[in-house]
This record gives C-alpha cells, sequence and structure tokens, in this order.
C-alpha cells in the first residue's frame, strides 16, 4: 500500500486512528437519536393517513335543530364522487399508548354506523380485516395496540379499567395495522356528524372541496390531523436540533485536538512531501482522504452497530410490546449527516491548511 494511499495511515496507526474513528462513532448515533424522536410519529403515522382520506363534518351548536347539517349531508350523498358515512354526534375516544420513548400518548378514534359503513371504509382505505364477528356496540384496533394492553379478540373493555372508553365495549375483531386508532360501531338514528371521503382527493384539497360546496351552510369541517400532530411536535425537533449542534460542537473540538496531536508528530512527514514536489493541493488532498477513510470506517462501523441494534431491541422488546423503533427517519438521517459534516469538514481544512505549509528545513 502506497504511502500517499487513504488507508496507508490508518493500516500503519491502527492505535491512533480508532481513538479518532471512535470518536467519529459517536456522529453515527445521532441517527438513532433521530429514529428516536421520529419514533413518536410512527404511532400516528397511519391515523394522519386515515385523517387525510377521510375528513369529518359535524353539526354546530348555533344550527340548533340540524338542519344546515342534513341539508348539507344531502347536498354531499347527491355528488357522486363523494361517500358519506352517518356517524353518531357523540364523540368517542380511543386507547392511549405509551410510546417508545416510554411516555403516555393521546388517542384517536373512528366510529360507525355500521359494520357494513366501517367494512366499506376500511376497503378504500386499504385495511385489511376480518369483520364477521363485529356486532353494534363493539370495537375493532390493531395488533399493535392489543399487544400494548394484552387484549385478544372477544375480551371486554370497560370504562372502569381502560381510560378513556366509553362504556362495555366487546372486542369484535382485532387488524394487522400498524395503527393505534379504535374503530367504534355505535348505531344512531340521529347522526350529527359523518365521515365523507372523495374518490380522488384527500387532505387539505378534500376539505376545500367540502368548504367550496359548504357555501352557507352552518357546519364544521375537520382539519387533517397531522396539522395538529406537527404543531405539538414541532418544539422536540427544534430542542433536538439545538442539541445536535451543541454535541456537534463539543466533538469537533475533541476530534480536531486528537488529530492534532497526532499531525503534529507527522510535521516532518509533511515537510518532506513539500520538499519533493507535492503541492499544497495534493497535501490537502493527503489529509482529505486520510481523515475521510477514518469516518468512512467509523460510518461502516456505527451502521453495523445501530441496525443490528434496531433489530435486536424490536424483536425481542419493543414489537411484543406492541411498540417499534423505526429503522429508518428522516430526522435521524438529517441529524447524522449534519453532525458528521460540522465535525469533518473543519477538521480537514485545518489539518490540510497546517500541513500544507510544513518546511522540511525548519527541523
Amino acid at each position: 500500500m502506497k504511502p500517499m494511499s487513504a488507508f496507508y495511515y490508518v493500516k500503519e496507526n491502527k492505535g491512533r486512528a480508532g481513538i479518532v474513528m471512535f470518536l467519529l462513532f459517536f456522529t453515527t448515533l445521532l441517527y438513532l437519536a433521530g429514529n428516536y424522536i421520529d419514533s413518536n410519529y410512527y404511532y400516528w403515522k397511519r391515523a394522519m393517513e386515515y385523517s387525510d382520506r377521510v375528513a369529518t363534518v359535524s353539526a354546530i351548536s348555533s344550527d340548533e335543530e340540524q338542519k344546515d347539517f342534513y341539508a348539507f349531508r344531502e347536498k354531499l350523498k347527491s355528488d357522486e364522487s363523494l361517500i358519506v358515512y352517518d356517524i353518531s354526534g357523540y364523540g368517542y375516544s380511543g386507547l392511549p399508548w405509551i410510546c417508545t420513548m416510554g411516555f403516555e400518548m393521546g388517542s384517536t378514534s373512528m366510529i360507525f354506523d355500521s359494520v357494513e359503513d366501517m367494512k366499506d371504509c376500511f376497503e378504500r382505505l386499504g385495511i385489511k380485516a376480518d369483520l364477521s364477528d363485529m356486532k353494534n356496540g363493539n370495537v375493532c384496533l390493531s395488533s399493535a395496540l392489543a399487544r400494548q394492553y394484552g387484549l385478544k379478540k372477544g375480551d371486554v373493555v370497560d370504562a372502569s379499567v381502560y381510560k378513556n372508553i366509553t362504556g362495555r365495549r366487546k372486542i369484535g375483531a382485532i387488524i394487522e395495522d400498524d395503527s393505534y386508532v379504535l374503530f367504534y360501531v355505535e348505531h344512531t338514528d340521529t347522526p350529527f356528524r359523518m365521515h365523507v371521503m372523495s374518490k380522488n382527493l384527500s387532505g387539505q384539497a378534500l376539505r376545500d372541496k367540502l368548504a367550496e360546496l359548504r357555501g352557507d351552510f352552518k357546519v364544521h369541517i375537520d382539519q387533517p390531523m397531522s396539522v395538529g400532530i406537527e404543531e405539538q411536535f414541532a418544539p422536540f425537533k427544534l430542542i433536538f436540533g439545538a442539541g445536535i449542534v451543541l454535541l456537534s460542537l463539543v466533538l469537533a473540538v475533541v476530534v480536531n485536538s486528537v488529530i492534532t496531536g497526532q499531525y503534529i508528530a507527522r510535521t516532518y512527514e509533511f515537510g518532506v512531501y513539500r520538499a519533493i514536489g507535492l503541492t499544497k493541493r495534493e497535501i490537502y488532498g493527503k489529509c482529505a482522504r486520510e481523515i475521510l477513510a477514518m469516518d468512512l470506517l467509523a460510518i461502516l462501523f456505527g451502521a453495523v452497530v445501530i441496525f443490528l441494534f434496531l433489530f435486536l431491541i424490536n424483536e425481542l422488546y419493543y414489537i411484543p410490546a406492541g411498540r417499534f423503533l423505526p429503522y429508518y427517519s428522516n430526522t435521524g438521517l438529517y441529524a447524522f449527516l449534519a453532525s458528521n459534516a460540522l465535525v469533518i469538514l473543519p477538521t480537514i481544512l485545518l489539518k490540510g491548511r497546517s500541513m500544507s505549509r510544513a518546511d522540511v528545513t525548519e527541523f
């Protein structure tokens, strides 16, 4: 292996290079930290997808006899591009759950007037479910939520034991779905709310169409759940971002100090390179290749450690408990890239600049 090779220094100085790689390994751990932050969104992901596809329209108090609501309901039912499901005017809560970070999160639910409506909506949402045993007054939940509570099909959930449950409910179905939504079937003769789906619209586009059709009718159209979720979790990302910058600066100082000590001992070596004709640009390139080689090895080692950890902790701990730590998240990727860049780039520039000025005649 030639002395100018990127891995020559690493091979010949395993101990020193190992110290640097160990420090650079910590930048990869920010990927894991970002996954923990984004795991909060994982629990809401399906609920937000369903909320995007299904808008909820409800009567408001100023429409005392619900005349506007029922007139608007008929208008929507006459639109062939829309699907309308009547639901009770009374809202039902879901079951709260414990997230990956260990604290309790809120609950959400969807209500249907009949099993037939639930089945039709599930098919449109792509939810695979056996609803053959579902009856009026029953609830349906995902296997992940069932594992959190140790529940199975046929069990009864009662308000005296389970938070937010309304009345006494039998579990009529457990679906293989990774949502944390509780689905109710509750028939009503006087619906004051309705779920509305479109054959070709979702999210804000669906709400905009409903708002256009509403005109002067006194009804309330909900906002996509993602709007509220983003607002609630924005502080998490802000605090995490500040933490990344702070930790990266500390790592940058430590890594630069360690590498500085190693390169000071090599000043004569780089002076010789200058004496035999290497340009400053080539010296910069050698320093950059060496530092990037150590960084690459640290990243590869970090990736193996992180994904092995994710696999083991999910399979042995989180999944059996009805939880999950994502293998990938944008927050984790951006955190790692930002941290690694804040550490590596200044180090390359400082060491390259210092070594490109080495002069063998000074020794």
